[in-house]
């Protein structure tokens, strides 16, 4: 019985690691899950680093490779570069080794919210949760209801913020979308309730709009 459980982000930490060894987390990972010590669930990172290292029918890459999307990627770009060998090995094992989710006899995994719907809109296709790679254009478009459950799952809950209402995020980017807090939570204002905001008092102390059981969503 594994006595180790990771919920992604394996790779990408960002500035919260001076000196961030990507590779070696991995291969630690890796050996820890194949030898049956520990269990792994796919994040959002993973799934970013799968899409930016594979192209669409056109030709383009499903994560745009912008300055943003590249300058988050950077320390597993500086190990294993952009689609070269080891970059699509280590992408594939995501693929083949970390579902979205594990239901065990008495714990649940996800990275980012466990969300029945969105489980069930995913199950439908694939019922252990692994991904195939003729998903991975639809994934990339979110445009669809099996997308749009997948970013559920590893991005969490987000939500518009009021008109004019912006936020530095740890990267230093300004954003539009909070991501809040799905499950049972008395505090419902903007400030209260958002996750992964350096400075909660960029927020608004207002009431969040009413909004469904995000769990369910």
């Amino acid at each position: 019985m594994p006595r180790i459980a990771f919920v992604g982000d394996f790779i990408d930490a960002g500035s919260g690691v001076k000196v961030p060894d990507d590779g070696a987390v991995l291969t630690r990972i890796r050996h820890l899950i194949e030898q049956g010590g520990a269990i792994g669930v796919m994040g959002n990172h993973e799934l970013n680093a799968i899409l930016y290292h594979r192209v669409d029918g056109n030709g383009l890459p499903l994560r745009m490779r912008s300055k943003k999307n590249t300058r988050q990627h950077r320390s597993f770009i500086n190990q294993f570069g952009v689609a070269r060998r080891e970059a699509l090995e280590w992408t594939e094992w995501f693929l083949a080794s970390l579902p979205f989710w594990r239901e065990l006899d008495s714990v649940r995994l996800v990275h980012a919210c466990w969300s029945d719907n969105a489980n069930g809109m995913i199950a439908g296709r694939r019922p252990d949760g692994y991904l195939q790679l003729e998903d991975l254009e639809e994934i990339a478009s979110e445009s669809t209801l099996f997308g749009r459950a997948v970013k559920t799952l590893v991005s969490g809950v987000e939500v518009k913020l009021p008109d004019d209402i912006r936020f530095t995020d740890f990267s230093g980017h300004k954003r539009r979308e909070v991501r809040i807090a799905w499950w049972p939570n008395h505090v419902r204002t903007w400030r209260g309730a958002a996750l992964s905001v350096p400075d909660p008092l960029e927020l608004p102390d207002s009431q969040l709009p009413a909004i469904r059981n995000p769990s369910n969503l």
